[in-house]
């Protein structure tokens, strides 16, 4: 694991204490995920030190699933989110238990459910929460030269923030990389087929739908 990494993995881990806490991997994971993860198990089988990034994690629903089917050679899965919750869980989710933030006198507290489920569930050892915008990430991923093979986006849904992500982390991507996201063609957020198409129009990409999942596989 890249010292970076392995720094921000264990100020997550070391310490962390999961007395009293109950597993939570409320989430959401649409139509066609396991079929693209199966999909991204296969081409990657000849990679051996594999690092994936996941923007948007919430409480670790999807890495609950990725983490265990690419292993033993998945290096470090780092999640990126602020853990703050998303616009609709202010807007028309506000009233939505599932979509709570867990706030403690006003601030969320999600970052330390995520944490303790990867931890519970064993996954702590690949596992690096990264509590940072995913704009902030990909500069600072940036900086110390940290390449991804595979990037999974599902944290904004409007289109101008799903296509800024897009366009942020695709430098951060090894040749032949694959980028990988949900709810396309999901009618609550229309921007990210927007933005997925357009991102893909402009760099001469194509798109890959399976259910509601997406998949581009960079050129080499």
């Amino acid at each position: 694991m890249h010292q970076f990494l392995a720094r921000m993995n264990d100020r997550a881990f070391r310490d962390l204490d999961t007395v009293g806490h109950t597993i939570d991997l409320q989430g959401w994971v649409n139509e066609g995920f396991h079929e693209v993860l199966d999909i991204v198990s296969k081409r990657t089988e000849s990679v051996t030190d594999l690092i994936m990034f996941e923007v948007g994690s919430w409480k670790g629903a999807s890495a609950n699933f990725i983490v265990p089917k690419l292993k033993p050679r998945l290096s470090s899965l780092v999640c990126i989110d602020t853990w703050l919750g998303a616009p609709e869980f202010y807007t028309f989710g506000i009233d939505e238990e599932s979509w709570s933030t867990q706030p403690s006198l006003g601030w969320p507290q999600v970052f330390y459910t995520f944490t303790k489920n990867m931890k519970m569930q064993g996954h702590d050892d690949v596992i690096v929460p990264f509590p940072i915008s995913s704009i902030q990430a990909a500069e600072v991923l940036k900086t110390y030269d940290i390449k991804a093979h595979v990037i999974y986006v599902d944290a904004s849904h409007e289109y101008e923030a799903v296509l800024s992500d897009l366009e942020a982390f695709v430098g951060l991507m090894h040749d032949g990389g694959i980028l990988w996201g949900d709810d396309y063609g999901n009618d609550t957020f229309p921007g990210v087929a927007k933005a997925v198409d357009d991102f893909a129009a402009k760099h001469g990409l194509s798109v890959d739908v399976i259910g509601m999942n997406w998949l581009i596989t960079l050129k080499r």
